[in-house]
């Protein structure tokens, strides 16, 4: 039977995850070189999530074997892929609006499409020629200094990841009060919600399984986390949707004095170039954002109005009891 993971010397899990986080972004790295593979950044990203939130968490238990310089770098490893990410995530959104875009406002459409698409292909290039060598020296550092370490005096687990189960929790309960108290920032409220849940979800996710209902926990945090989320990502496509309008109508502007010098005001290529107009459908794609940023902020106030994340907590507090209890009597647990 294995050995639970609430019962070991914190020390010790917190290395044996690393090491398990840093492969398991390792693998996702191999796997960024095949187009059909949809999930392969999502899961390196995931992967060194986990990995920046378990050094973060348990720096009591990292500094000793792991410098500053190098837990910085698997957060500029994690910051890198961002835009990609963020790209995908639009151009998704984009191809599930192709159906309704309108023939007036389809130059508007394709031109933000070729925009993303392009942008996409270079941030994949600079990640397939930089990644593969940043991450493995990151990989054999890390690993080279795991493998030297084998001091294990230190509290259970359990009882360790507890403690800042509850010190997290309070932090997520604080951000939820301000997303649903409307205050005028609701989009940095949300912002940083999302962020406190993710670190709460990583704390959760090693001892889960060890605990009644931990599974159904860790679905309800994901459950909220994927509404704030979406909501976070049509903040940034609508940041980038802003700037893209004022370069297409640079463009444009700049498209008809090329044809205005050279061309008479009658000619087809100048009246063309007036009516081939992209700004119609951007601002169908911004008022589609606006609408759908109402309606999921509106869906999130409600389940908060309706406490579910008060239960939420509630459920957690009582999981963070059996975790103490389960860290203090080990036996009982056999």
């Amino acid at each position: 039977m294995k050995e639970s993971l609430a019962i070991q010397p914190a020390a010790r899990v917190v290395r044996d995850l690393a090491r398990k986080y840093l492969d398991q972004a390792a693998q996702a790295a191999q796997r960024l070189s095949d187009p059909q593979d949809t999930e392969a950044l999502h899961d390196f990203r995931v992967a060194l999530r986990r990995l920046r939130s378990l050094l973060a968490a348990h720096k009591t238990f990292v500094k000793s074997w792991l410098p500053k310089k190098l837990r910085r770098r698997v957060k500029e490893l994690a910051a890198g892929t961002g835009p990609a990410r963020d790209t995908e995530v639009q151009i998704a959104w984009m191809e599930q609006q192709r159906g309704q875009v309108k023939s007036h406002q389809r130059p508007g459409y394709q031109w933000m499409m070729g925009r993303l698409e392009q942008r996409l292909q270079e941030e994949y290039q600079d990640l397939h020629e930089t990644l593969p060598d940043a991450l493995g020296r990151l990989h054999k550092r890390m690993h080279e200094r795991l493998d030297l370490i084998r001091d294990d005096e230190s509290p259970p687990f359990g009882a360790v990841t507890a403690a800042r189960l509850l010190e997290s929790a309070e932090d997520f309960r604080r951000h939820l009060l301000r997303v649903a108290g409307d205050d005028g920032e609701a989009d940095e409220a949300v912002h940083q919600a999302r962020i406190k849940g993710k670190r709460l979800r990583y704390l959760l996710e090693p001892v889960a399984a060890e605990l009644d209902g931990g599974k159904e926990l860790i679905r309800e945090l994901k459950d909220m986390q994927n509404l704030m989320g979406e909501i976070h990502d049509i903040q940034v496509f609508s940041q980038e949707l802003g700037q893209a309008s004022e370069e297409a109508g640079a463009e444009r502007l700049r498209r008809l004095i090329d044809l205005s010098l050279t061309l008479s005001p009658d000619h087809p290529d100048v009246e063309a170039a007036r009516r081939q107009d992209e700004r119609a459908g951007l601002m169908s794609l911004a008022r589609e954002l606006h609408d759908r940023h109402e309606h999921l902020m509106s869906r999130l106030r409600a389940k908060l109005t309706e406490g579910e994340g008060a239960r939420f907590l509630e459920h957690l507090a009582a999981a963070v009891a059996q975790l103490q209890q389960i860290s203090a009597n080990p036996a009982a647990d056999d």
